[in-house]
């Protein structure tokens, strides 16, 4: 409900009062008599039911809709590291239905290639095979970006292949590259990388097939002859890249938050919630004057945690940690009032995002739940006041219940409010079975607002307390950032 508060003295109280009761029956309005009221129009924008490209661009500001934007998160929706001898991925962005790889040949496990913080360990070795067909549901996949793998052959083995794609299930196939030459044709099983762009293909469907073909390809002049019946093929550290949504689209709270502090009468405060599908119609009758103005909008499960009577000089705004889906965007400004006047809004994110990849080849289903605990003070976002003693007083844990086997990953949203300068964050993490604390380390890194901070490494090996993840930033949600452990 949108109120005006003058206090000036016992009567103007009363009378501010029964204008507050008006404006709550005619939306926007405070008293229409009043020539020294201005009807401001807000267009808001920052959240739309478009796509919203985190890694390689930043965030465009989409038309207004309904519905706020989910978290999508660009990261692997399937990997393969093959470390464990199964056709399982190790990450896996949805469990409904699994993905398959299929070919006529025979297969086995051989030694593999190292990828990033993935040991060389085990790669898919196929022998006899005359194509290979990597069948991945992508339904809920909000962009498909890139597909890639290593690859390798024995003497005999191909030395170059085609590929194909197909979003019909096989009816049909598009031509992804004809000729993919091996780059070295001398060494036995040497890795050879290959990386499809995908993002102009504009993939949009509930499976997508990759076929790839082997052929001879170049064997150089002393290369041994190619045959389909004894030649071996290996593939290691498939990949397909994309985005979807890690907060399961949204929550059970979608309000926008509105606060207008007149400048030179204090007394003069304007504030109110209004739900997303009120957002395009947002119109308020404002006294004339200069304000400082923030809106923050707030999509997740949980209220977020705000000052009870604001001013300018007490306002701010926080989140319960505990609350890590949270996608919470926010603005603020200037805004004067001498007439009748439009006020363009761009929300922008007030949280960083926090992913966890594992890359252990034991076995993880030992783990039942994850515990997080924040061990740097909660942030806070106090627009107006930047010397203001941090309020949060929230020690509230983010506890996940998953299958760490079939899913090697974990991702929450770290609330910063507003951080333009990298700040340090450290986390204490828990790992649970079904007998107590397996075992606890501690993470920590730097971070800013609008950031994707990955931090990738083994679970279930004995480190020192401080752990040794690796860690990337991406800073295009405005980047990304990893870290090993």
């Amino acid at each position: 409900m949108r109120s005006l508060f003058v206090k000036k003295d016992r009567l103007s109280f009363y009378f501010i009062i029964l204008l507050a009761v008006a404006a709550c029956k005619k939306e926007g309005s405070v008293d229409d008599q009043n020539e020294n009221l201005h009807a401001v129009q807000f267009k808001i924008s920052g959240f739309t039911s478009e796509s919203i490209v985190l890694k390689s661009s930043s965030p465009p500001i989409g038309t207004q809709s309904a519905n706020p934007v989910s978290n999508y998160v660009e990261g692997y929706l399937y990997f393969w590291s093959f470390n464990n001898e199964s056709l399982a991925p190790d990450i896996a962005y949805q469990t409904v239905k699994a993905p398959e790889i299929v070919s006529h040949g025979t297969s086995s496990y051989i030694t593999g290639y190292k990828f990033e913080e993935y040991p060389p360990g085990k790669s898919l070795s196929i022998k006899a095979a005359n194509e290979v067909l990597i069948k991945m549901p992508i339904q809920g996949a909000e962009q498909i970006t890139q597909f890639a793998f290593d690859t390798g052959s024995s003497d005999t083995g191909p030395k170059d292949f085609e590929i194909y794609y197909s979003i019909n299930e096989g009816e049909k196939y598009e031509v992804l590259q004809i000729e993919n030459q091996f780059g070295n044709t001398k060494t036995s099983g040497a890795k050879q990388s290959y990386v499809y762009e995908l993002s102009s293909k504009n993939i949009a469907a509930t499976n997508l097939w990759f076929k790839i073909i082997p052929k001879a390809g170049d064997r150089g002049e002393e290369g041994s002859a190619y045959s389909e019946s004894t030649g071996t093929w290996r593939f290691d550290n498939i990949r397909l890249v994309g985005m979807a949504s890690s907060s399961g689209g949204g929550g059970a709270i979608d309000k926008l938050h509105y606060y207008l502090f007149h400048k030179t009468k204090p007394e003069v405060v304007v504030t109110g919630t209004i739900k997303y599908e009120e957002v395009s119609s947002l119109k308020l009758n404002l006294p004339e004057g200069k304000y400082s103005i923030c809106f923050v909008s707030n999509t997740s499960n949980r209220d977020l945690i705000l000052t009870s009577n604001p001013t300018l000089s007490n306002f701010y705004v926080g989140n319960h940690f505990s609350n890590s889906n949270a996608d919470i965007f926010g603005y603020y400004g200037e805004l004067e009032v001498d007439g009748e006047t439009d006020h363009e809004v761009k929300l922008r994110r007030l949280f960083s995002q926090i992913k966890l990849e594992f890359t252990d080849a034991s076995d993880l289903s030992v783990i039942s739940k994850i515990r997080i605990s924040q061990q740097h003070e909660p942030f806070f976002f106090a627009p107006f006041n930047s010397n203001m003693t941090n309020p949060i007083l929230d020690q509230s844990d983010v506890e996940i219940i998953d299958d760490f086997q079939q899913n090697k990953q974990l991702v929450f949203n770290q609330f910063m409010g507003e951080q333009t300068l990298a700040v340090p964050i450290k986390y204490s993490i828990s790992l649970l079975g079904t007998n107590g604390v397996l075992r606890t380390f501690q993470l920590q890194s730097t971070l800013k607002q609008n950031m994707q901070l990955v931090f990738r490494g083994n679970l279930l090996i004995d480190v020192d307390p401080i752990g040794t993840f690796q860690i990337q930033r991406d800073m295009d949600w405005s980047g990304q950032q990893e870290e090993s452990f």
